[in-house]
């Protein structure tokens, strides 16, 4: 049900229908190497499962977004600009309304994600201008691995950059400030994530499948 909504999203905002599979995936692949890293953030196999499957709702406030604005070809004016950076209260919203369901841990995770996962550790992301470790870390881990896809992937308003162009510009801070650990794991796992976003053009479903069938049976 997740991925159906996600898909949703997706096919109203005109994307390939593989930008929440590599969310899935690169969220994944962040959380196992920080846990190698540290136990700061006390994460457990459950919870890498947990965020990595509620990763795929990041973007369902879009559903709230004129279609205009989030097909449109060019540059976003500011009111345009505005107007999007909203869905991630509409989808916060949504999360926070389904009554009895919102106490269930993986909607409370997607709330985060669906809220946070524009913040920047500088406090100059939105919409709530949270900074530092104020930023849930499903959501900060979500934020590293949206912005390497939108760089790498094409969009109706620009062309994908390289693999390497954007790893570039996340590490100069082009696209706001992360988590410094965050970007060390990015480094550190780059070789798999070139290897597995070509095999996941290939064969989607059948990546997608593998890896979380091996999330599952490591959570058991």
């Amino acid at each position: 049900m997740i991925d159906i909504l996600s898909h949703i999203v997706e096919f109203r905002n005109g994307e390939s229908g593989q930008h929440v599979q590599h969310i899935k995936m690169l969220t994944g692949f962040l959380l196992d190497r920080l846990m190698q890293k540290t136990d700061k953030y006390d994460l457990k196999w459950s919870d890498q499962y947990m965020i990595t499957i509620a990763s795929a709702l990041h973007d369902i406030g879009k559903v709230g977004i004129d279609e205009k604005i989030l097909n449109k070809p060019g540059r976003l004016t500011n009111e345009e600009f505005e107007e999007m950076k909203k869905h991630t209260l509409i989808g916060a919203s949504m999360l926070k309304s389904l009554g009895v369901y919102q106490d269930e841990e993986l909607v409370k995770v997607a709330y985060q994600i669906c809220r946070w996962h524009h913040e920047r550790y500088d406090g100059k992301g939105y919409p709530d201008g949270l900074k530092g470790e104020e930023i849930p870390i499903a959501a900060q881990v979500v934020s590293v691995a949206d912005v390497y896809d939108a760089l790498t992937s094409e969009r109706v308003y620009k062309k994908a950059f390289s693999h390497e162009k954007a790893m570039e510009m996340i590490l100069a801070g082009e696209c706001g400030t992360f988590n410094p650990l965050l970007l060390e794991c990015l480094q550190d796992i780059q070789g798999n994530i070139q290897v597995e976003m070509k095999r996941a053009a290939e064969q989607p479903m059948l990546v997608q499948n593998s890896y979380v069938g091996k999330m599952i049976e490591t959570v058991q």
